[in-house]
C-alpha cells in the first residue's frame, strides 16, 4: 500500500492516518494481493473501502454490469461447460494451458494444469493459477460478473497469455448474448 503523507504534496492528495489504518485494515481482511495507492484527504473516512479495494482482490482481471446475476451464472457455467468441459481440449479455444473447471453457485473456477500431466489431477491441489467468474449482486451496488485470478500458488507466473484467450473468448460471447 502506497499512501502520500502530511508532509509530501498538495494538501488535497494527502492522506491521514485514520484513513491509512482502515485501508491497511480492510486490505488485510480481504486479502488483497496486489499494489494500489491511497491519494486523497477530505470524505475519505466514509469511503466503501471493502467496494475499492475489491478489484485488487485476485486482482479482478475483467468485469461488466448485468441485469440478472443468476442468469450470468447459469451462462457462464454452461458456457465453461461447452467449450472447456471434460473432453474437450482448451487448445481449440486458444488457451494453450489445460485446464480443469468448477461449477460454483455464482458462477465457475478455471484451474490451469500443469503443462504435459496427466488428467487425473485433483482440483483441490491445483495451484497453477487460473480464473474465478463470480455473478453477484452487492447491496446497494449494480449486479455484475466479475472474473479475478485465483489459485496460483508461491512464485507462479500468470499464466496471461492463456487468461487472455480465454477472457477474449468469453467477451466475446458474452456481448454476443447481451445479458
Amino acid at each position: 500500500i502506497c499512501c502520500m503523507g502530511f508532509d509530501e504534496g498538495p494538501a488535497d492528495a494527502q492522506t491521514s492516518t485514520d484513513v491509512v489504518v482502515e485501508v491497511a485494515a480492510r486490505a488485510f481482511a480481504l486479502e488483497v494481493n496486489s499494489s494500489f495507492s491511497v491519494v486523497g484527504g477530505s470524505g475519505m473516512e466514509k469511503a466503501d473501502w471493502n467496494e475499492l479495494l475489491l478489484p485488487f482482490v485476485g486482482p479482478e482481471v475483467w468485469r461488466a454490469e448485468v441485469s440478472d446475476p443468476r442468469k450470468a451464472a447459469i451462462f457462464v457455467q454452461g458456457w465453461a461447460e461447452e467449450f472447456f468441459g471434460d473432453g474437450k481440449r482448451a487448445m481449440r479455444m486458444g488457451v494453450k494451458t489445460p485446464v480443469l473447471i468448477r461449477k460454483t453457485d455464482a458462477g465457475v473456477i478455471f484451474k490451469f494444469k500443469p503443462v504435459g500431466t496427466s488428467g487425473d489431477e485433483d482440483f483441490d491441489s491445483l495451484t497453477e493459477g487460473g480464473l474465478e467468474f463470480v455473478a453477484e449482486a452487492p447491496v446497494g451496488q449494480a449486479p455484475r460478473l466479475r472474473a479475478r485470478r485465483c489459485a496460483y500458488g508461491w512464485k507462479v507466473v500468470a499464466k496471461e497469455n492463456s487468461e487472455k484467450a480465454l477472457l477474449d473468448k468469453f467477451a466475446k460471447d458474452w456481448s454476443e448474448v447481451g445479458l
